[in-house]
């Protein structure tokens, strides 16, 4: 198992999320995590990942101890 901190933008709604760390297997992707905390499958397109600060991609691998931050896609014209 590893341990990651999770924080997100208030726009995106985590129903399963309690507190700011979460418990995943290990070799858990970013859209695992977006899974656990409650987040539906069709929105996890709009849904911007930061690890530890740098931009990720949802089948980014996690790690122990990672800090993870949540954005959303913002787009204009």
């Amino acid at each position: 198992m590893i341990t990651v901190q999770v924080d997100h933008i208030a726009l995106i709604q985590c129903p399963a999320l309690t507190g700011k760390q979460v418990e995943l297997p290990d070799q858990a992707s970013v859209s695992d995590l977006l899974h656990q905390i409650g987040i539906q499958a069709e929105h996890h397109k709009a849904v911007v990942p930061f690890i530890n600060q740098e931009r990720a991609k949802r089948s980014h691998r996690l790690k122990d101890g990672d800090a993870v931050f949540l954005s959303l896609a913002v787009g204009g014209g």
